[in-house]
């Protein structure tokens, strides 16, 4: 018995402690009530111009459940789309589509699919992209968040 305990006693102090890594990212939740599941990287934010205010975000969507890539049949968990918000001009523009395998934008990158038609939008037309403008973008005569 006692070299039982004396074993696990021994193993136990061969296991490196075991310490999360720093986020790359700090994901928050774009309006939890009327959108949940939406979140932006508050860490992404950055000014691309002054004039025009340009302004960066990266928006992401996570899912209770998995689903399946129509191009690549892998299983995803969440999706990120890198946003160029025109503060000025009220616009905003995606270039592409990013499918995570695992939860919160984790994971091996299943697909990353260019998008097609999102150039220079108009954000009133989008509910996130106003939620996202109303974070990401001064308030007039105001500075940037970054």
């Amino acid at each position: 018995m006692l070299t039982i305990a004396l074993a696990l006693l021994g193993a136990a102090a061969c296991v490196p402690s075991v310490q999360a890594a720093p986020p790359d990212v700090l994901w928050t939740p774009l309006d939890p009530q009327s959108m949940p599941g939406v979140f932006y990287d508050s860490a992404s934010i950055a000014r691309l111009t002054e004039k025009p205010m340009v302004m960066t975000v990266t928006v992401a969507w996570f899912y209770a459940q998995h689903r399946v890539s129509e191009t690549t049949g892998q299983s995803y968990g969440s999706v990120a789309q890198p946003i160029t918000l025109n503060c000025t001009a009220d616009t905003y523009t995606v270039t592409e589509t990013r499918h995570y395998a695992g939860n919160n934008a984790t994971g091996a990158l299943v697909e990353s699919i260019p998008v097609a038609g999102i150039h220079n939008a108009p954000v009133a037309r989008d509910p996130v992209q106003r939620k996202l403008r109303a974070v990401v973008c001064p308030a007039p005569g105001k500075n940037a968040r970054k």
